[in-house]
Order: structure tokens, then C-alpha cells, then sequence
């Protein structure tokens, strides 16, 4: 008699998403501070919330099951089926973490997108022990035109070692610095030599999670161009035309 072996119900929703390819992407824009033309968007998967409560957790679930970087790739796939809609002269970012970046199928998917304004975030919150390695993939991604961002600045080790180590053509600034800054000195401190960092090496910097027109006004006033977040715009489809101003600073003009 030949038995069954059931499949877990968390195993089994990854394989219906990967065979599927059921994963819907969503865009929040990134857009200039002081006059609110969006100048990016970042692709965000969202997974059916009966099988994945959050994105994060269908992201964890595969790692944890060794599907990890599979998923990672149907997503940045799924983003890049879109980037014929995306504005003139905006550029479309995509999350990645080291271990798909070092995969050879998700360099080739970002070499073969080279020449359509792309840029890689990484977002890894654990050591990396081969940083020769990260740096010759995204080398030769940034020799093909591909920007290369470090995600959640300030938000742990990972991050800082990214950006002493890759050099990045964009720091994001992570929400947990911007959440209260404009009432807390030492937001406001690190934020501003991250502004002058910043500018030191030639990136750029990116506010993540901007969620009051305070947090919004102080960063402005701390030197900072370019961010996202609910005050500014949720995650929703591309636009049809090229530079659009955010509905909450169309209503303060």
C-alpha cells in the first residue's frame, strides 16, 4: 500500500502561488518633497489574504520552506510585466534580498530589463559573509544601468554594512526614523547626517513611511528630497501619465 504524505496548508498555498504565478503587484510612488512630482515607484507584491495575512509572512513562510528566492523572482517578474505603463522619466524599484541578488536566473531577469530604468533595494536583515560576491553582482548591474538602493537605513547592522560596503546609488531611510521625527532631536540628528552622507558619496536619499504633514515639513526642513508614504500616496496601480502630483500635497498647494 503506497501512503499519502499530506502537505502542509502553508506548503501548499506557495506551490498554488508559484504554479499560479498569482501574485499582484502594487506601486507606491516616490516622489519629490517640495513639489510633490513622482520620480519613482516601488513594485510591492500582494498575496490573497486567506492564504497570506501579509506579504511578509508569505515571504517568510517560503523561506522557511526553501522557496524563497523562487518566490522573490515570481515577484519581480510579475513587476516587471508592467513596466511598459510605467511614467516617462520615473524609474521602477524592486525589492530583493542577497540571496536571490546572487542567484544567477534573477541577475540575468534584472540584466535582461538593464536598459528600462530599474533599481534593486536590498533588503536583508541578516550578516552577509561574502561581500566580494554581492559586490561584483551588483557591479555589473550598475555597469548595465541599473540602480542599486540599500533598504531600512538605520534600521539595524545589515543595512550600514550595505551601504559601507555596495556604495549605493540610493539609502532609503527607514520608517522607524521617520515615524515621529519632527518631534524627536535624535530622528532629527541622525537624519540629517544621513543627508549629508548622503550627498558625501553621491546618493540618493529616500524617506521611507512619511505618514503627517509634520513628519513631511520636518524632513523638508532637515534637507531630505525625496520620500513615500501613506500622507503622500498609497500603493496602488500606475498612473497614465507621466508626472503626477500626490493628492496630499495637491490639497495643501
Amino acid at each position: 500500500m503506497t501512503l499519502t504524505v499530506p502537505v502542509p496548508p502553508t506548503m501548499r498555498n506557495l506551490q498554488e502561488v508559484i504554479h499560479s504565478r498569482a501574485i499582484q503587484p502594487t506601486f507606491q510612488p516616490v516622489v519629490h518633497l517640495e513639489d510633490g512630482v513622482v520620480k519613482a515607484y516601488e513594485a510591492l507584491a500582494r498575496f490573497d489574504k486567506e492564504k497570506f495575512p501579509s506579504p511578509a509572512d508569505a515571504f517568510a513562510a517560503a523561506t522557511r520552506a526553501g522557496v524563497g528566492v523562487e518566490l522573490e523572482l515570481l515577484a519581480l517578474q510579475r513587476a516587471f510585466a508592467h513596466l511598459d505603463e510605467m511614467p516617462a522619466g520615473a524609474w521602477l524599484s524592486a525589492n530583493l534580498s542577497v540571496e536571490a541578488l546572487l542567484t544567477p536566473e534573477v541577475s540575468a531577469t534584472l540584466l535582461a530589463h538593464a536598459s528600462r530604468r530599474i533599481a534593486v533595494e536590498l533588503t536583508e536583515h541578516a550578516q552577509v559573509h561574502d561581500y566580494p560576491a554581492v559586490v561584483r553582482v551588483t557591479e555589473a548591474l550598475r555597469a548595465a544601468g541599473i540602480l542599486i538602493a540599500v533598504d531600512d537605513a538605520g534600521a539595524g547592522f545589515a543595512s550600514l554594512s550595505h551601504i559601507l560596503q555596495l556604495r549605493p546609488d540610493i539609502i532609503k531611510l527607514d520608517i522607524t526614523l521617520t515615524r515621529g521625527i519632527d518631534a524627536d532631536p535624535v530622528r532629527m540628528a541622525l537624519a540629517r547626517s544621513l543627508v549629508g552622507f548622503a550627498q558625501d558619496i553621491g546618493a540618493m536619499l529616500i524617506a521611507e513611511g512619511i505618514e503627517t504633514v509634520e513628519e513631511h515639513e520636518k524632513l523638508r526642513a532637515l534637507g531630505v528630497r525625496l520620500g513615500q508614504g501613506y500622507f503622500l500616496a498609497r500603493p496602488g496601480p500606475l498612473p497614465d501619465r507621466a508626472e503626477i502630483e500626490t493628492p496630499a500635497l495637491r490639497t495643501r498647494a
